[in-house]
């Protein structure tokens, strides 16, 4: 009925019984542009066995260095990569042209190519530099906390005019206190991530609602239990 995906390295993803991934470069031991025939097998075999899936792989090499994206794509194509995410670091510095060329090769590969608009960097990297960049083969990652850290809430503030809400493929589940910018347990902040959600499964949404580590003193554990128990109150 949902999808849901976890960022493994932070949170102990079997635990919790979630099957789709989401990986950082190198959390197989050598960046994945960089892997051996036998290490890409390894680790497919390994994926396997294991009956996970990474759907989302986080990619931080610079765009400019266009053949690492090849055998980039290539090796992901062969572990089973749903999307790649190129992070802030990945695209910092290069032209809407380079950024669309690597969006091309993960197209010739069928792996769809993401983004997270951040806080940090939103004054450049924003929903009117992602309509620039944007086509069949993009996605966004959605995260309720950068809006939050801007005093916006992810729904009134943000979702509820936007025109990619179709473009949204992965929600960040967590949540955020305008005032002093604190993370907060599901639904006790401002971020406003229920309504995020019942406004996209309204919409038919089939992407992932994702669970990392956002806070200090916010389990994992108890983030996935207070979502699922708002989904199940929708």
């Amino acid at each position: 009925m949902y999808n849901f995906s976890i960022e493994v390295g932070k949170n102990n993803a079997d635990s919790l019984g979630i099957k789709n991934l989401e990986v950082l470069d190198g959390h197989f031991g050598t960046p994945l542009s960089k892997m051996t025939p036998a290490e890409v097998e390894d680790t497919r075999v390994a994926l396997i066995k294991s009956l996970n899936k990474i759907v989302v792989y986080t990619a931080y090499e610079s765009v400019k260095d266009y053949e690492t994206y090849v055998q980039f794509f290539r090796n992901a194509h062969l572990i089973g990569v749903e999307n790649v995410k190129l992070a802030t670091k990945a695209i910092d510095g290069a032209t809407n042209d380079e950024i669309q060329e690597i969006i091309k090769i993960g197209a010739a590969f069928s792996i769809k190519v993401l983004f997270e608009l951040e806080s940090e960097s939103f004054e450049k990297y924003n929903f009117d530099w992602y309509k620039e960049i944007k086509g069949e083969n993009t996605g966004l990652i959605f995260n309720a906390n950068e809006f939050a850290k801007m005093g916006k809430g992810a729904f009134l503030g943000i979702l509820y005019k936007s025109k990619y809400k179709d473009d949204i493929v992965v929600v960040r589940v967590c949540d955020m206190i305008f005032e002093g910018q604190k993370p907060a347990p599901i639904e006790k902040g401002n971020a406003e991530i229920k309504e995020v959600a019942s406004c996209l499964l309204a919409r038919s949404y089939k992407g992932y609602f994702s669970f990392t580590k956002y806070g200090e003193n916010i389990s994992v554990p108890d983030a996935v239990d207070a979502f699922t128990n708002a989904l199940c109150n929708m």
